[in-house]
């Protein structure tokens, strides 16, 4: 009898995740009058390509380990759904790329990043809450803000985030199970944009990006 109110469980929750309504947003076109897009003195963009695939390439002309910018389209209030993307560090040591997601400001957000020359160690994936000036990734440097990984080196890769309530499952080049499982997203950051976030990386480049926002 507990084996059936248990399958039964597992059909009823996997039937509710089947019927769940959600609204598309096909982010895979830059215009860059329409998006928040960094350019200044040290970080440079252009939409051009890499690997023969046309992106967003963000520059770091000067590396900085504080070093964190956002590229995204404003006005969507993003609170749980799916986030997928296509994302390369384009250079063979690596740097760290990632997305953002609740984003409010260039300072106050949730992201998610990935550093391909850590690939295969606890420290390959890496989530934290931003809510200073400063980029401050070492005060989440605790075991549970990270995850093991394989991140290619200086190649595309695939990322899909699933962002419910508090929790939140990165999955990396379509595997099927979540590279990393989070649990205690910040509750202070609970809607907001989604968009590609840079770090202490001389090139990234970024493309594909799409929403699927739970109704």
């Amino acid at each position: 009898m507990k084996k059936l109110t248990l399958l039964f469980a597992l059909f009823a929750a996997v039937k509710i995740q089947a019927q769940q309504k959600y609204q598309l947003y096909d982010l895979s076109v830059i215009n860059p009058k329409q998006w928040i897009i960094p350019k200044n003195d040290t970080l440079d963009y252009e939409l051009g390509s890499f690997d023969g695939k046309n992106a967003l390439l963000i520059k770091r002309k000067i590396q900085n380990y504080k070093s964190a910018s956002l590229a995204y389209k404003p006005g969507l209030n993003f609170k749980d759904g799916i986030i997928e993307m296509d994302v390369a560090c384009t250079i063979p040591k690596g740097g760290f790329v990632g997305l953002a997601f609740h984003i409010k400001d260039a300072h106050h957000y949730e992201t998610v990043y990935f550093r391909p020359g850590s690939s295969g160690t606890i420290n390959a994936i890496q989530y934290m809450p931003e809510k200073k000036t400063e980029f401050n990734w070492w005060d989440y440097e605790a075991t549970k803000y990270q995850a093991k990984a394989v991140i290619p080196q200086n190649k595309w890769f695939h990322v899909k985030v699933v962002v419910q309530g508090s929790k939140m499952e990165v999955y990396v080049d379509n595997a099927a199970k979540p590279a990393m499982i989070y649990t205690a997203l910040d509750p202070s950051l609970k809607s907001g944009a989604v968009g590609y976030w840079h770090g202490n990386c001389p090139q990234g480049a970024y493309k594909n990006l799409v929403v699927k926002a739970f109704n």
